[in-house]
């Protein structure tokens, strides 16, 4: 996908393309915002810093996903900057092999969760911890904000007018293509989509497709996207199932096939997290039976 260079006004910049980049730059400093999937998308984030006529001061990763970290190593290295994320995204950023470790439940992960999409070639040597409000990384003011859902401990930057916002929302091509969002806490991630609206930034930089302005509708799709997962996960506990044979009956939905192990491994995340929502709300159960874990309303 090609990227573009997006201009927001008062000194905040977006590479859109992939997974987005942000450029905040005030008084010839740049703080980015995440790197992108590997060194190639890094490279272009400080060329875009050097064109914005800016030195790159800073780095913060929005969450611990390979496509968002996977050039931070580099970046950081050959910018000689510092690095910021919450604690627990912090980790996955200086341990990458927990990502695949992760989706393979804790076991040495199998060679088709060992891909760059899944596998950051080099991780981050240190990161500084960071903690929700406002704060001044590398001399810029930034309110630094708790998004929690699609990853665990995810945050977005605000910057004046302009809010970088990681994986909060998927664009509708996302939702059309791929209906089984990743997701690790649903019910933290509903929580979130419904409060996004009253941030009230002129501008929001998703982690994919276009900057956005009003973050109520996209929001709401994104939301009532998870609603419905839940539900047909709910619908499949009509009869005991492991959730293994949920993701097929979810999958059957939404019509679509899962052509690789590591496309099952990140849907069945998300079954599990909804799941673990129904378990919450006391509108399913679990129980051991026969060596098999199966999950009943």
């Amino acid at each position: 996908m090609a990227t573009q260079w997006r201009e927001l006004g008062d000194g905040n910049f977006a590479l859109t393309g992939g997974s987005n980049i942000g450029i905040i730059v005030r008084e010839g400093r740049a703080v980015i915002v995440d790197a992108g999937l590997d060194k190639d998308a890094a490279k272009k984030a400080l060329r875009a810093a050097a064109d914005a006529g800016a030195k790159p001061a800073a780095l913060v990763i929005t969450h611990g996903h390979t496509d968002h970290f996977g050039g931070a190593g580099w970046l950081a290295q050959q910018a000689g900057i510092p690095v910021y994320a919450a604690p627990l995204e912090a980790v996955f950023a200086m341990q990458p092999l927990l990502e695949p470790l992760f989706l393979y439940g804790g076991a040495t992960p199998i060679a088709e969760l060992r891909g760059k999409f899944t596998l950051a070639r080099q991780g981050v040597d240190s990161i500084a911890l960071l903690e929700p409000g406002a704060q001044e990384i590398a001399g810029i003011p930034l309110d630094i904000l708790p998004l929690p859902g699609h990853a665990l401990q995810q945050i977005g930057v605000g910057a004046s007018n302009t809010c970088y916002c990681g994986d909060v929302v998927f664009p509708d091509e996302t939702l059309e293509r791929h209906p089984i969002l990743f997701c690790a806490d649903m019910d933290a991630w509903l929580r979130t989509l419904e409060r996004l609206p009253a941030l009230s930034y002129a501008w929001y930089i998703p982690g994919h497709g276009e900057p956005v302005q009003d973050i109520a509708a996209l929001a709401e799709r994104n939301a009532a996207r998870l609603r419905e997962i839940r539900a047909w996960v709910w619908e499949s506990l009509a009869t005991p199932q492991e959730a293994p044979g949920v993701l097929r009956n979810v999958a059957a939905r939404y019509n679509i096939t899962l052509t690789a192990p590591q496309f099952l491994l990140l849907a069945l995340t998300t079954i599990h997290a909804a799941l673990t929502s129904l378990q919450a709300a006391g509108e399913a159960r679990v129980e051991m039976t026969a060596n098999r874990m199966l999950w009943r309303r």
